[in-house]
């Protein structure tokens, strides 16, 4: 083998087999020295870092590849990693400039998509939902993401029937979007809905990603025995994977702790997760262990300690954009503000929630559990007035 061969293939075992992400962060490093313009050696470390949690300098590296080779594909992912560091503005640039270069592909709409959702422009969304991507089963699967994000839940419910008939196994949905989509019911409070879609998943020969957020949905949602059993299979299956033991499996772990009743396990549990909070996985990212995190810490009664996990992942709207846990965090902050004694802070907390939710489907649990603690709040409000 040539130099640069070698150092490829030690960076593919490390990522793609054993999944030791420090060693393959190693080798790219010292790749880089030897060929500092190689665009393939820049890209798989920008890659890397965002495995890693690292998103500022992913997005840094992630820049200076589309300088080197200004391609539609390189300047989509310098606008996607600039986003999920929540660099707007840099992403906004890199998106103006392929656009002077003509530049144009289903990735770079992917990512103005994505912009357009976190800055509120509905216009754009629109646009490029009816107009130029409509039928396109990709856009589609963000669509219904970003239904569920919003509360409409009825929405992406025909949305995913909608994409089950696009897609090439015509009784299912593509995998992610099919777990996925039972994660975000167990969230939600469906629990009817919960139940039907991972029964429906669990009749499906899963890839490792796919099984992992069926866990979390599983643990999510009291099925504590079927969630331990997959989460144990994917241990055993990769015990070097950095993300399968250092996020993965101890969020499903600690899930199933909370779902147990025994927060303080759930909190020591995630101890190790904290350095890849940000990390983006392939299964479930949005700062879940932050999200379980709080949690556990809400129910233990720190209110302190779980505001400062659910503030992390409304600090990251970039990491947020497409999942339920982004509004979800101001409600659960709001709660966490209340166990403070903060009762002001947490009517602005709930009141933002439920703006975010102002039109969601009104029978959804959480939803009416949000609204009448918020009734409870503005009582107490009036009252000390």
């Amino acid at each position: 083998m040539t130099e640069k061969n070698r150092l490829n293939v030690e960076y593919l075992y490390y990522s793609g087999v054993t999944g030791e992400l420090d060693k393959a962060y190693s080798v790219l490093v010292g790749a880089l020295e030897l060929f500092p313009r190689d665009v393939f050696f820049h890209t798989n470390l920008a890659h890397t870092l965002r495995k890693l949690g690292q998103l500022q300098r992913a997005a840094d590296v992630e820049d200076e590849t589309a300088r080197l080779e200004p391609s539609p594909l390189y300047f989509s992912w310098a606008a996607s990693a600039n986003i999920s560091a929540g660099r707007f503005n840099q992403a906004r640039s890199w998106l103006a400039q392929a656009e002077a270069l003509k530049f144009d592909s289903l990735e770079m709409k992917i990512q103005r998509l994505r912009l357009a959702f976190i800055e509120g422009d509905r216009g754009t969304l629109d646009r490029i939902f009816d107009g130029e991507a409509h039928g396109l089963s990709r856009v589609m699967v963000d669509h219904e993401k970003f239904e569920s994000q919003q509360g409409h839940f009825d929405s992406a419910d025909r949305l995913r029937l909608q994409i089950s008939k696009l897609s090439s196994d015509a009784e299912n949905m593509p995998p992610m979007a099919l777990v996925l989509s039972a994660l975000e019911s167990a969230e939600a409070g469906r629990a009817i809905q919960a139940r039907k879609i991972q029964d429906q998943a669990l009749q499906v020969k899963l890839e490792r990603n796919n099984r992992m957020v069926l866990a979390l949905s599983l643990a999510r949602s009291g099925r504590t025995e079927e969630a331990k059993r997959l989460a144990d299979e994917v241990s055993q299956e990769a015990p070097l994977d950095t993300l399968v033991q250092s996020y993965l499996v101890p969020t499903v772990r600690a899930a199933i702790k909370l779902q147990q009743h025994d927060p303080a396990a759930a909190v020591d549990l995630l101890r190790g997760t904290v350095q890849y909070d940000l990390a983006f996985t392939q299964s479930f990212d949005y700062l879940y262990p932050a999200y379980i995190r709080g949690l556990a810490y809400l129910e233990s009664g720190d209110g302190r300690s779980a505001a400062g996990e659910f503030q992390k992942l409304i600090d990251n709207p970039g990491m947020c954009w497409e999942y339920i846990t982004g509004p979800l965090a101001r409600l659960q902050l709001g709660r966490a503000q209340r166990r403070m004694g903060d009762n002001a802070s947490a009517r602005k907390s709930y009141e933002q929630f439920l703006n975010i939710w102002k039109d969601t489907d009104p029978d959804v649990p959480i939803y009416r559990q949000a609204k009448a603690e918020y009734a409870q709040l503005k009582n107490i409000g009036n009252q000390a007035r």
